[in-house]
């Protein structure tokens, strides 16, 4: 009765961080492969579970269809590239992706040397078919992990209280199974390796990799964006200076501190437009309200939600530059999306972005406040208005990031 009871706890995500640790450390005992030689045709089943049912344009998703295309178009000789999905009632089995995007094909069927490469962030898939992940390892099969960020574990106050408790399970499942993890930047991975030994204590065995972003949505013909509005606010991008912010509204991505400081600019009559590109996320009701009914929505502020990877590049495109305000980040894909695209970029000075310092990156101070950034937007917009940058080296592309993913996984240590 208390191991039942211990059991539903852990379930739930709520167990105290002693016992999460030490199942952690049973499991990862118990789930080893078995020792046999790789069959000569290998498979690479790559978790799309969240993709196929739903591409909501995040910068995610966008590393999701980009690198699991590139996957799937150039497999290495002797490698089958196969996508799955699992769904709440459904265990992980071979999909149809991108053609069709629902579970419900054969199952898995693995062999010494098979891979399971969870690219997509399956938060729910990844804990609710647990199970079938450690069957697949015990069979000869090896579990890869894209690690994004851990911020919901570092910074639990930005995010709503669901997606804390299903983030801890989700890790607390990949910390159980994971052969290795693919982080999308070398702080991701610092960040990582400390987790893994402060929360379960353990690290060896597990192999971390860092691999690069890449810049290039997929090409798309500008005649191919729809008139979702998008229209209008390139027509309004095209009369004066803009700035863009792309990324879903979430309490750490600095949204309230660029409009606040583009309120100092507008009441001076600054003819000066701030485009917003996001979804609505969690606790951001205000923030939310604040851009419907604010005197400029529609004029000189402007809200897009839902925006097409046609309309997204039409208005990177016609900005005059990006501003990353986000106080964290795993990377900041809209940074390099920007760069490759020759737009000048202005960030807020974290270590995330100084990472990117080469690439000619500007900066606002960390902790700038309305009237000090506003001064800073101002210059930053006049000086780069319809200019292009060079970034100084080569940025890489989603081909690139795909190659970094065989990379480790056809050597003999993955």
């Amino acid at each position: 009765m208390i191991w039942a009871a211990t059991v539903r706890m852990l379930r739930g995500g709520t167990a105290p961080r002693w016992l999460e640790m030490r199942r952690v450390q049973r499991d990862r005992r118990v789930h080893v492969s078995c020792i046999e030689s790789a069959s000569s045709r290998r498979s690479l089943y790559i978790d799309v579970s969240v993709i196929s049912r739903h591409d909501a344009g995040t910068g995610i998703q966008r590393l999701v269809r980009e690198v699991a295309g590139h996957l799937l178009a150039t497999p290495p000789e002797g490698w089958c590239v196969i996508p799955v999905g699992a769904t709440n009632k459904r265990s992980y089995s071979r999909i149809d992706w991108p053609r069709q995007g629902h579970a419900g094909g054969r199952e898995i069927d693995v062999r010494p040397g098979d891979i399971f490469l969870g690219l997509d962030f399956a938060l729910d898939s990844i804990c609710r078919h647990e199970r079938q992940l450690a069957a697949f390892k015990k069979q000869g099969g090896r579990l890869w992990f894209v690690m994004y960020d851990l911020l919901p574990v570092q910074r639990p106050e930005w995010f709503s209280d669901k997606l804390v408790v299903r983030y801890q399970k989700w890790l607390r499942v990949q910390a159980s199974l994971a052969d290795g993890f693919f982080c999308i930047s070398p702080p991701v991975e610092q960040d990582l390796r400390q987790e893994l030994a402060q929360r379960y204590r353990i690290g060896d065995g597990i192999h971390t990799q860092v691999i690069p972003m890449g810049w290039d949505l997929a090409a798309v013909p500008r005649d191919a964006m729809p008139a979702d509005g998008v229209s209008s606010v390139v027509q309004a991008m095209q009369q004066r200076p803009s700035a863009l912010m792309v990324g879903t509204l979430e309490p750490r991505k600095g949204h309230l501190d660029v409009l606040a400081a583009f309120d100092v600019l507008w009441q001076r009559n600054a003819e000066l437009n701030l485009v917003i590109v996001g979804r609505p996320g969690w606790k951001t009701e205000e923030l939310q309200a604040m851009l419907h009914r604010h005197p400029q929505c529609g004029k000189r502020l402007f809200w897009l939600d839902d925006a097409t990877d046609a309309a997204l590049t039409a208005l990177y495109d016609e900005s005059t530059g990006v501003i990353m305000a986000s106080h964290a980040e795993g990377y900041g894909l809209p940074l390099l999306e920007a760069l490759g695209r020759n737009k000048p970029v202005l960030a807020r000075d974290i270590p995330i972005f100084r990472m990117h310092e080469s690439w000619g990156l500007e900066y606002f101070p960390q902790h700038a406040q309305s009237l000090e950034l506003s001064k800073i937007l101002a210059a930053w917009l006049s000086a780069t208005d319809r200019q292009m940058i060079q970034p100084h080296g080569n940025l890489p592309t989603w081909r690139d990031t795909a190659r970094a993913i065989w990379a480790p996984l056809i050597g003999e240590g993955c």
